[in-house]
């Protein structure tokens, strides 16, 4: 297996086909555990959804690093029709980030079988060359681009987040720290148990984020970026194993719909009552926040519907869908990782309309040209021995 979490970490209980994650719903065997028992072995649900959730992840990634200029008021007035219609898409797509975490999650930590040394091995050769090679790319990038110095540059490699998105490899690289030991912990706890572990931890992250926006409370390192994650990592597994159907899947569409509109209009009252888009804002679309929270489990589950049902599906055109998304979700990390270079320097090159509709358009234009260049400059660096080890 040559594939890390965002290209589909190899499924804990199946063996990655090209794409890395489908296993075209073989069940095979898988610890879980029944509410207040001990863990049995227990058929491992399919993953044949992975490939369809990390391509809308991918590209809802995207889209929110191109709105967020319009967003943060940049491009776009407080309470004008560009910016609410900016600030509702981004606040639906808030998930992004999350459900790459619980797809770790899931994926990886059913699997006991394997001897922690041999673990940090394999995983380290997977987060190891990407961590180092792309913080030292982003650095020496933005020395270019916009003057930052040597002491700025350490300043943001210790916080762990280099870039603006890069802060995702530290959070990844903490939890595969914690990987083994949280296996033994899912597979000796009852799925009750997990749910509360789960519950506590999302709710001590987000605590830990709203204490945050008090002024000069608070920091994150590079070591400790991930801790807040934990609670959605496990998470991932428990949903992962929660029956897929008709009424997942209306739980799934209700969280989402509910947490993108808490989110959308708590972002825009506390903007509001801030005269700007300040850190109340920043809170309510963050991670962590109890809307985005919401969001993420309705994400993971309706994304995992819709993924199942295009698997099982006997026309053509889901067929030509299915092998689309397993074609996009293989570069996928790649794009992860060099769309930011490829967003902001078509921005820094044609501009950006400073207000009204333009403002939408342009910014909906530049993440379709993003995706299309950063696929294809992945696709080019793949087929270079040594690139391939950091995409």
């Amino acid at each position: 297996m040559d594939v890390d979490e965002i290209r589909a970490a190899p499924a804990a209980s199946a063996p990655a086909s090209g794409a890395g994650a489908a296993d075209g719903g073989r069940a095979v065997p898988a610890p879980t555990a029944d509410p207040g028992g001990p863990p049995r072995p227990h058929p491992a649900p399919s993953t044949a959804w992975i490939d369809l959730a990390r391509v809308a992840a991918m590209v809802a990634v995207v889209l929110v690093h191109a709105y967020s200029p319009l967003v943060t008021e940049v491009y776009a007035d407080q309470g004008s029709t560009s910016w609410w219609t900016a600030t509702a898409a981004d606040a639906a797509l808030r998930w992004c980030v999350p459900l790459f975490i619980m797809i770790s999650g899931a994926l990886l930590l059913g699997r006991r079988d394997e001897p922690p040394a041999d673990f940090y091995r394999k995983r380290w050769l997977r987060i190891g060359p990407p961590l180092l090679v792309w913080t030292a790319a982003y650095l020496g990038w933005e020395m270019w681009r916009s003057g930052l110095t040597l002491t700025e540059a350490a300043v943001q490699a210790a916080s762990g987040s280099p870039g603006i998105h890069l802060y995702f490899l530290y959070v990844i690289a903490g939890l595969y720290l914690f990987t083994p030991f949280l296996r033994t912990l899912v597979s000796a706890s009852s799925r009750d148990a997990l749910w509360w572990f789960a519950g506590i931890a999302v709710a001590l992250g987000a605590a830990n984020q709203a204490l945050g926006v008090i002024d000069g409370v608070g920091g994150t390192t590079a070591v400790d970026r991930f801790l807040p994650f934990v609670g959605y990592y496990v998470l991932g597994w428990l949903l992962f194993h929660t029956g897929p159907g008709a009424r997942a899947l209306r739980l799934g569409l209700t969280l989402l719909i509910t947490g993108s509109a808490a989110a959308a209009v708590g972002a825009g009252v506390a903007a509001g009552l801030a005269g700007e888009w300040g850190t109340g804002a920043d809170y309510v679309f963050d991670f962590l926040s109890p809307p985005v929270v919401l969001a993420s489990a309705g994400a993971f589950l309706v994304l995992r519907e819709a993924g199942l049902r295009l698997a099982s599906s006997a026309r053509p055109a889901a067929g030509l869908l299915a092998r689309g998304a397993r074609w996009a979700a293989a570069p996928s990390f790649g794009v992860y990782l060099v769309h930011v270079m490829v967003l902001f320097s078509l921005r820094d090159l044609l501009g950006m309309p400073a207000q009204g509709p333009l403002a939408i358009a342009a910014a909906t234009g530049y993440a379709a040209a993003t995706l299309v260049v950063s696929l294809a400059v992945v696709e080019v660096l793949r087929r270079l021995p040594m690139a391939r080890t950091v995409l």
